[in-house]
């Protein structure tokens, strides 16, 4: 069971508590027909109004997904169930005949008890998707234009929303960027309109010149802005020029492969000189060429919706030499760690390097989250003010830290400023095995600038 399934057993004890409250109504009511002296407009009314609400709370658990069930189930229902319990006992107690109280009152408290800590514990385990392996769709041509901007946008969103997190595919895009128009509270600018932008943008002259001049290359990528014929030959657009013939699809291909090329006015570091973003054709995401084709289609399209005539990638055929890519299908493969892997390929499956420098792990050089010197940095974190969480050693830190990234949120001294609090994927408990995260909490736990 993952967290945007509905969950069985919180389903069962909802549907429970509902026949519950609606035993303890007829049971007042039957005790307030047999006696003269108490009132039964008003105990009915009162067990009959717990009876609606229990109702009504059951049918809205049916519409929750297991992550918000269980916020449910204990924040409202157990709150309900409480007040029924004790209104119940002080109906007894007030009409002197507590004796005659039901023992499944007792039985009632014994199995849910029970239940509720076989549901916790099974739900605290980590956990793997059972779904069947993904389907893979080859490209020979014959896929439109519409379907390839689809796989843009499941590249970038994926196919699945889970409950209280963002909705994040492959290329991890909405961890920073934002994409509706006059949404700019992201950590990367909104990708709203970039096409359009993009056009104007490579004739300012702030282009021209920052962070490096047109014609010079870029050292982290090896990029040579400015210059769409010098792009790597497999992801080139075809029959690309010089600077002189620049075209939004060549803005939005050489921001994914050299966001340092060109940096949007407060959305850098170092003076706006240094994209916090990481290269997506390599690793940890490593988009493919169809797949970077893909993209910049969605991206082209996505501000007019079923309007393609912006979009200027071609389509992938067997003539195009893509004839042997392939693209995920409507089912995403599963992200799941058992342990067994080499260090740096289970940081790297996870996408780490996306947002934190790791030392010891090859191109982990993230720059949106803190630096994992938790060697040092854990024992101070620990001791500080702020900090809210229960751990007291190091490996106790690290395990918080991946669990519940939000137990403690990191300043960012560069800016003066906190991290983001979310900007960490909240599942990495569905994502990795016992083994995996001891090894991962023993990994990080000895690094050190």
């Amino acid at each position: 069971m993952l967290p945007e399934q509905q969950d069985i057993l919180w389903t069962f004890l909802s549907l429970a508590f509902a026949v519950f409250a609606l035993y303890a109504f007829v049971n007042v009511v039957q005790h307030c027909r047999e006696r003269e002296d108490v009132s039964l407009k008003f105990w009915g009314g009162v067990f009959g109004a717990f009876l609606v609400v229990m109702f009504l709370e059951t049918v809205h658990m049916f519409d929750l997904n297991q992550v918000q069930q269980l916020s449910f189930f204990f924040g409202k229902m157990c709150l309900t169930m409480f007040l029924l319990l004790l209104v119940w006992g002080i109906f007894f107690k007030s009409t002197k005949i507590e004796n005659q109280s039901p023992p499944i009152i007792r039985a009632f408290f014994w199995w849910t008890t029970i239940s509720v800590l076989l549901a916790g514990y099974t739900n605290w385990l980590p956990q793997q998707r059972s779904d069947p392996p993904p389907k893979a769709t080859a490209f020979v041509g014959e896929v439109t234009m519409e379907e390839y901007a689809e796989m843009g946008r499941v590249i970038i969103f994926g196919t699945k929303q889970v409950a209280g997190q963002k909705a994040i595919g492959k290329g991890q895009c909405p961890l920073c960027h934002t994409f509706e128009a006059g949404d700019n509270i992201g950590r990367c600018p909104n990708l709203f309109g970039v096409n359009e932008r993009g056009v104007t943008r490579v004739k300012e002259d702030r282009y021209l010149n920052e962070p490096v001049k047109v014609g010079d290359k870029e050292p982290k990528s090896g990029i040579i802005k400015g210059a769409p014929d010098q792009i790597p030959e497999e992801y080139r657009r075809a029959g690309a020029g010089g600077y002189d013939s620049m075209t939004g699809e060549d803005y939005i291909r050489e921001s994914v492969m050299c966001p340092s090329c060109y940096v949007v006015k407060g959305f850098g570091k170092a003076g706006d000189k240094v994209s916090p973003m990481p290269v997506i054709v390599k690793p940890p995401i490593s988009l493919s060429p169809v797949e970077v084709n893909a993209v910049i289609a969605f991206l082209q399209s996505f501000t007019t919706p079923g309007d393609y005539a912006n979009v200027t990638v071609p389509l992938p055929s067997a003539d195009g030499g893509a004839a042997e890519e392939t693209a995920e299908s409507d089912e995403e493969a599963p992200i799941f760690v058992t342990g067994a892997e080499p260090i740096d390929v289970m940081i790297n499956t996870l996408g780490c390097p996306l947002c934190h420098t790791i030392p010891g792990i090859e191109g982990a050089e993230g720059e949106l989250g803190p630096k994992l010197h938790e060697k040092i940095n854990a024992p101070k974190r620990i001791k500080d003010g702020r900090y809210k969480g229960k751990a007291t050693n190091t490996k106790e830190y690290v395990r918080e830290s991946i669990l519940n990234p939000s137990a403690y949120v990191v300043m960012n001294e560069e800016e003066n400023e906190l991290f983001p609090d979310g900007l960490m994927p909240q599942d990495f408990k569905n994502k990795l095995s016992v083994d995996a995260i001891d090894k991962l909490v023993d990994f990080i736990s000895q690094t050190e600038g």
